[in-house]
Protein backbone atom coordinates (compact mmCIF):
# COMPACT_ATOMS: atom_id res chain seq x y z
CA UNK A 1 0.00 0.00 0.00
CA UNK A 2 1.39 3.26 -1.01
CA UNK A 3 1.62 6.01 1.75
CA UNK A 4 0.47 9.27 0.73
CA UNK A 5 0.83 12.19 3.08
CA UNK A 6 -0.51 16.03 2.45
CA UNK A 7 0.29 17.68 -0.50
CA UNK A 8 3.55 19.75 0.16
CA UNK A 9 3.57 23.80 -0.07
CA UNK A 10 5.02 24.64 -3.43
CA UNK A 11 8.04 26.21 -1.89
CA UNK A 12 8.76 22.42 0.03
CA UNK A 13 7.74 20.90 -3.37
CA UNK A 14 10.57 22.61 -4.57
CA UNK A 15 13.08 22.09 -2.00
CA UNK A 16 12.38 18.45 -1.68
CA UNK A 17 13.43 18.57 -6.08
CA UNK A 18 16.42 20.13 -5.27
CA UNK A 19 17.19 17.74 -2.58
CA UNK A 20 16.48 14.93 -4.89
CA UNK A 21 18.78 16.60 -7.60
CA UNK A 22 21.95 17.13 -5.42
CA UNK A 23 21.41 12.98 -4.51
CA UNK A 24 21.75 12.42 -8.43
CA UNK A 25 23.95 14.79 -9.19
CA UNK A 26 26.65 14.23 -6.12
CA UNK A 27 25.87 10.45 -5.32
CA UNK A 28 27.62 7.56 -8.76
CA UNK A 29 24.42 5.37 -7.94
CA UNK A 30 21.49 4.09 -10.43
CA UNK A 31 18.53 6.16 -10.47
CA UNK A 32 16.73 3.58 -9.49
CA UNK A 33 18.08 3.27 -6.19
CA UNK A 34 17.84 6.77 -5.37
CA UNK A 35 14.40 6.49 -6.26
CA UNK A 36 13.91 3.62 -4.43
CA UNK A 37 15.66 5.40 -1.37
CA UNK A 38 13.09 8.05 -1.66
CA UNK A 39 10.16 6.35 -2.00
CA UNK A 40 10.61 3.53 0.43
CA UNK A 41 10.22 0.67 -1.30
CA UNK A 42 11.15 -1.63 -4.52
CA UNK A 43 11.01 -0.16 -7.80
CA UNK A 44 10.77 -2.03 -11.40
CA UNK A 45 10.55 -0.94 -15.49
CA UNK A 46 7.66 -1.11 -17.11
CA UNK A 47 7.43 -0.61 -20.98
CA UNK A 48 6.16 2.11 -22.18
CA UNK A 49 6.18 0.83 -25.72
CA UNK A 50 8.73 -1.62 -27.90
CA UNK A 51 12.44 -0.95 -28.43
CA UNK A 52 13.29 0.29 -31.31
CA UNK A 53 16.13 1.28 -33.49
CA UNK A 54 17.54 4.71 -33.11
CA UNK A 55 20.35 6.30 -35.06
CA UNK A 56 22.57 8.71 -32.75
CA UNK A 57 22.63 12.90 -33.86
CA UNK A 58 26.38 14.60 -33.81
CA UNK A 59 25.61 15.62 -29.89
CA UNK A 60 24.41 12.06 -28.76
CA UNK A 61 27.47 10.61 -30.30
CA UNK A 62 29.50 13.05 -28.80
CA UNK A 63 27.72 12.43 -24.91
CA UNK A 64 28.39 8.30 -25.87
CA UNK A 65 32.16 9.17 -25.99
CA UNK A 66 32.49 9.81 -29.68
CA UNK A 67 30.83 7.21 -31.69
CA UNK A 68 29.98 7.82 -35.13
CA UNK A 69 27.47 9.95 -35.95
CA UNK A 70 24.51 7.65 -37.24
CA UNK A 71 25.69 5.01 -35.13
CA UNK A 72 22.84 2.78 -34.60
CA UNK A 73 21.65 1.91 -30.60
CA UNK A 74 18.66 0.62 -28.70
CA UNK A 75 16.07 3.43 -27.69
CA UNK A 76 13.84 2.40 -24.62
CA UNK A 77 10.94 4.04 -23.35
CA UNK A 78 9.94 2.92 -19.70
CA UNK A 79 8.22 4.00 -16.32
CA UNK A 80 9.74 3.44 -12.95
CA UNK A 81 6.44 1.92 -10.85
CA UNK A 82 6.41 -0.15 -7.35
CA UNK A 83 7.78 -3.75 -7.22
CA UNK A 84 4.40 -4.96 -6.23
CA UNK A 85 1.29 -4.66 -7.00
CA UNK A 86 -0.12 -3.78 -10.36
CA UNK A 87 -1.81 -0.25 -9.72
CA UNK A 88 0.51 2.10 -8.48
CA UNK A 89 1.94 5.58 -9.76
CA UNK A 90 4.07 5.79 -12.15
CA UNK A 91 7.29 7.39 -10.41
CA UNK A 92 9.22 7.95 -12.95
CA UNK A 93 9.85 7.53 -17.28
CA UNK A 94 12.97 6.59 -18.78
CA UNK A 95 14.16 7.24 -22.13
CA UNK A 96 17.65 5.47 -22.77
CA UNK A 97 19.23 5.55 -25.79
CA UNK A 98 21.40 2.19 -25.27
CA UNK A 99 24.65 0.81 -27.21
CA UNK A 100 23.96 -2.75 -27.18
CA UNK A 101 27.43 -4.05 -28.79
CA UNK A 102 29.43 -2.15 -26.24
CA UNK A 103 27.59 -4.44 -23.70
CA UNK A 104 29.22 -7.54 -22.43
CA UNK A 105 25.69 -9.45 -20.88
CA UNK A 106 25.67 -13.14 -20.14
CA UNK A 107 22.81 -15.15 -21.51
CA UNK A 108 20.69 -14.44 -18.47
CA UNK A 109 21.19 -11.04 -18.83
CA UNK A 110 20.61 -10.67 -22.27
CA UNK A 111 17.08 -12.26 -21.29
CA UNK A 112 16.26 -9.60 -18.53
CA UNK A 113 17.06 -7.05 -21.15
CA UNK A 114 14.89 -8.66 -23.96
CA UNK A 115 12.08 -8.98 -20.98
CA UNK A 116 12.37 -5.37 -20.35
CA UNK A 117 10.85 -5.74 -16.22
CA UNK A 118 14.56 -4.69 -15.36
CA UNK A 119 15.65 -1.38 -14.96
CA UNK A 120 18.82 -0.57 -16.63
CA UNK A 121 20.76 0.82 -13.63
CA UNK A 122 20.52 -2.96 -11.70
CA UNK A 123 20.82 -5.07 -15.19
CA UNK A 124 24.11 -3.36 -15.36
CA UNK A 125 25.15 -3.82 -11.78
CA UNK A 126 29.03 -2.67 -13.00
CA UNK A 127 27.88 0.27 -14.36
CA UNK A 128 29.41 3.46 -12.94
CA UNK A 129 26.76 7.03 -13.68
CA UNK A 130 28.03 9.90 -14.94
CA UNK A 131 25.45 12.51 -14.23
CA UNK A 132 25.28 15.59 -16.85
CA UNK A 133 22.49 17.51 -15.10
CA UNK A 134 19.43 17.05 -12.56
CA UNK A 135 17.09 20.42 -12.83
CA UNK A 136 13.47 21.12 -12.30
CA UNK A 137 11.58 20.66 -15.60
CA UNK A 138 10.55 23.91 -16.87
CA UNK A 139 6.94 24.54 -18.71
CA UNK A 140 8.09 23.80 -22.53
CA UNK A 141 11.57 23.64 -22.27
CA UNK A 142 12.50 21.63 -25.21
CA UNK A 143 15.27 18.91 -24.82
CA UNK A 144 18.43 19.75 -27.22
CA UNK A 145 19.98 15.79 -27.04
CA UNK A 146 16.04 14.08 -27.36
CA UNK A 147 14.23 16.22 -29.30
CA UNK A 148 11.21 13.55 -29.64
CA UNK A 149 10.02 12.81 -26.39
CA UNK A 150 7.23 10.58 -26.01
CA UNK A 151 4.07 12.81 -24.55
CA UNK A 152 3.29 12.35 -20.68
CA UNK A 153 0.14 10.96 -19.25
CA UNK A 154 -2.81 12.76 -18.09
CA UNK A 155 -2.01 13.29 -14.74
CA UNK A 156 1.82 12.72 -14.42
CA UNK A 157 3.40 15.54 -13.96
CA UNK A 158 7.31 15.82 -14.26
CA UNK A 159 9.23 18.42 -11.78
CA UNK A 160 12.60 16.96 -12.25
CA UNK A 161 14.48 16.06 -15.76
CA UNK A 162 18.08 14.17 -15.23
CA UNK A 163 20.57 13.29 -17.86
CA UNK A 164 23.37 10.76 -17.41
CA UNK A 165 26.53 8.35 -19.37
CA UNK A 166 26.49 5.03 -18.01
CA UNK A 167 29.67 3.74 -18.26
CA UNK A 168 30.36 -0.11 -17.76
CA UNK A 169 34.42 -1.01 -17.89
CA UNK A 170 35.14 2.56 -18.30
CA UNK A 171 33.49 2.70 -21.51
CA UNK A 172 29.96 4.71 -22.37
CA UNK A 173 27.12 2.15 -23.09
CA UNK A 174 24.15 4.27 -22.53
CA UNK A 175 22.92 7.92 -22.61
CA UNK A 176 19.38 8.07 -20.57
CA UNK A 177 16.99 10.90 -19.75
CA UNK A 178 14.74 10.59 -16.68
CA UNK A 179 11.72 12.42 -15.70
CA UNK A 180 10.54 12.41 -11.90
CA UNK A 181 7.02 12.66 -11.82
CA UNK A 182 5.83 14.70 -8.43
CA UNK A 183 4.10 11.97 -7.03
CA UNK A 184 7.63 10.43 -6.29
CA UNK A 185 8.12 13.68 -4.40
CA UNK A 186 4.65 13.81 -2.48
CA UNK A 187 4.10 10.34 -1.96
CA UNK A 188 5.65 10.22 1.56
CA UNK A 189 7.65 12.73 3.39
CA UNK A 190 11.39 12.28 2.54
CA UNK A 191 13.62 10.27 3.80
CA UNK A 192 16.59 11.55 5.30
CA UNK A 193 19.09 11.57 2.61
CA UNK A 194 22.09 14.43 3.80
CA UNK A 195 24.27 11.06 5.03
CA UNK A 196 24.10 10.28 1.20
CA UNK A 197 25.19 13.16 0.42
CA UNK A 198 28.93 15.19 -0.17
CA UNK A 199 30.84 18.13 -2.17
CA UNK A 200 31.13 16.25 -5.82
CA UNK A 201 34.82 15.07 -6.74
CA UNK A 202 37.19 17.80 -8.54
CA UNK A 203 36.24 17.84 -11.76
CA UNK A 204 33.19 15.56 -11.78
CA UNK A 205 30.82 15.75 -14.40
CA UNK A 206 27.91 16.78 -13.08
Amino acid sequence: MIDVSPLPHPDELGSRAETMARLLRDVPVPFTRVVSLWVGYRVRREPRCPDRVHHLTARQAQLMGGLPTGTPVTRREGYLVPYLGGGGPRLAAITALLHTSSLELDEPQHSELSRGYLPLGLLLNDARRVTHYACPVAAGAADPDLDDPLPDEPGDVGVLRCQATLLSAGRPVALVRETVYEVTLTSRRPPDVLSHLHPPAHGLVS
